[in-house]
């Protein structure tokens, strides 16, 4: 099986549109608000709720505010119920309790995580025919092979952040285009990077251009590895604790989402992120339905609720995440959709389920590095 290799050529990044973004997104919702009520009602600013009880649908996701502002959006126009179950911030907490057999029926997977789920048959198939919002995703996501068993698809992509190369402005003037700036002992003590095993080594295979999926060069990338070690001040597992020594000045240098970059920036950060030479991992956000869903055709319709454009951008203003939906792209205002540009010749590399032996090689070096 192939892996995705994505590329997009924009101008780079500006900190003023994403600010712009980040600051107009109270007033997005109010006017989504308005735009609904109208839809529904004929009426601005009231909104009449004209669907009868149409059940619940249990819903598990992230630990994301931008959730609680559409969610409610979904239940009026709808009728249908948003029973959340919970919240989690890794990927294992979902993972544990599907395998534990519990209930609920909606959820958000990283791809690479949905893909094991799929091997697992801890996921049900979706039924495009109710979600006609696929139309709106970049053609390149509308169908993911790693997400396609016996020509159906168990998933469907949603927001994007890439593994990036960021830097302080300020302390670092000269933008970097290598991941080797990341050995380099001038920053020895101010660098941080994602203490997770499949993105340090991938990463480092990246950069000594072996395969991240499926490396080869294990000696090298163990050497490699305790070299870098020596140098980071602190490694980070919460996306907000990395962004946060960013924030602070704690760090000027390393590897932190292009999602999170923005979102420093909007709290007054001075950052910039490139993929470099080499490429750079990309996450996907996705949609799924659980294969013990009770509430098969309301979760259906929220996913389709959440591909439409405006909610999509509601996300990109509130939360920095890029999309995969062209549409909520195109409703941008053409300067907020400038920050959302990524580096023009840029190699993404969509990470995906590894071999499991692969997967145990790179927890284990990763372990041995750590304590080291």
């Amino acid at each position: 099986m192939s892996t995705p290799r994505l590329s997009r050529s924009d101008a780079p990044i500006s900190r003023r549109t994403v600010l712009r973004g980040v600051t107009g997104a109270a007033a997005s919702i109010s006017a989504l608000g308005a735009s609904l009520a109208q839809a529904s009602t004929g009426t601005p600013g009231f909104y009449v709720n004209l669907n009868q009880d149409r059940g619940e649908v249990l819903a598990y996701t992230w630990y994301e505010p931008w959730l609680d502002e559409i969610l409610p959006m979904f239940e009026e126009e709808t009728g249908i119920r948003v029973n959340r179950v919970g919240a989690f911030s890794r990927n294992d907490e979902w993972w544990a309790r599907l395998q534990a057999g519990e209930q609920f029926d909606f959820f958000m997977p990283t791809a690479d995580w949905a893909e094991r789920a799929m091997k697992a048959d801890l996921l049900m198939p979706l039924d495009l025919d109710l979600i006609p919002n696929t139309e709106n995703l970049l053609e390149e996501f509308q169908t993911i092979e790693s997400l396609t068993q016996d020509g159906e698809q168990y998933a469907q992509g949603f927001a994007r952040e890439i593994y990036s190369l960021a830097w302080n402005t300020t302390a670092i003037t000269e933008s970097p285009t290598s991941w080797e700036i990341t050995w380099d002992e001038r920053h020895a003590g101010e660098m941080t990077l994602y203490d997770q095993a499949s993105a340090r080594v991938g990463t480092t295979a990246l950069y000594l251009g072996d395969d991240p999926f499926n490396p080869t060069m294990w000696d090298e990338i163990r050497d490699a590895m305790l070299e870098q070690h020596e140098l980071v001040d602190k490694y980070w597992e919460d996306y907000q604790i990395g962004m946060e020594m960013f924030i602070n000045e704690e760090v000027v240098l390393g590897q932190i989402s292009d999602g999170r970059v923005r979102m420093a920036n909007g709290l007054g950060a001075e950052l910039a992120y490139t993929v470099p030479v080499e490429g750079a991992l990309m996450g996907l956000d996705t949609l799924a339905i659980t294969h013990n869903a009770k509430n098969v055709e309301n979760a259906h319709a929220l996913i389709d609720f959440m591909q439409r454009p405006e909610i999509n951008a509601l996300q990109m203003t509130i939360m920095g995440y890029d999309s995969v939906n062209q549409a909520a792209h195109e409703s941008l205002d053409p300067e907020v959709e400038e920050g959302f540009s990524i580096p023009e010749g840029a190699e993404l590399l969509l990470l995906r389920d590894l071999d499991p032996q692969v997967r145990s090689q790179m927890d284990e070096l990763w372990t041995e590095v750590k304590l080291s």
